[in-house]
């Protein structure tokens, strides 16, 4: 049995939650990075909406004939929503990326005596 492969031991506990800490890190910063884009999407679209309220509330007051439709929620734009977004972003991601960490096996579980297969059909 001398061509046999060691037998490796399983990732220890500790170096599994290092693994799962710092790929939570990693995608978790990605996460709030991409979630940024929306957050700010959402967030002009509902200044604009309170600028134009604005803009036909100053002109009723001035004495023109405006009809004024501007519900509450416009009238105060939502500063919680952008940091809402970006955090969920954040939080979803270093999940993914704990889990990640924690449940694959890593380069240590790999068996190197057999070679991988090919992946290109060339």
């Amino acid at each position: 049995m001398e061509n046999a492969p060691e037998a490796r031991r399983p990732a220890s506990i500790g170096r599994r939650l290092y693994r799962g800490i710092a790929f939570a890190l990693i995608v978790g910063l990605a996460g709030a990075g991409l979630s940024g884009v929306p957050a700010l999407f959402l967030q002009s679209i509902f200044v604009g909406e309170a600028q134009r309220c604005i803009e036909a509330i100053e002109k009723a007051e001035a004495g023109g004939d405006v009809t004024l439709t501007c519900p509450d929620l416009f009238a105060d734009p939502p500063v919680w929503l952008p940091v809402v977004l970006v955090g969920g972003g954040a939080a979803i991601g270093a999940a993914g990326g704990f889990a990640y960490g924690v449940l694959s096996p890593g380069r240590r579980g790999r068996d190197r005596t057999r070679p991988e297969p090919p992946w290109l059909p060339f």
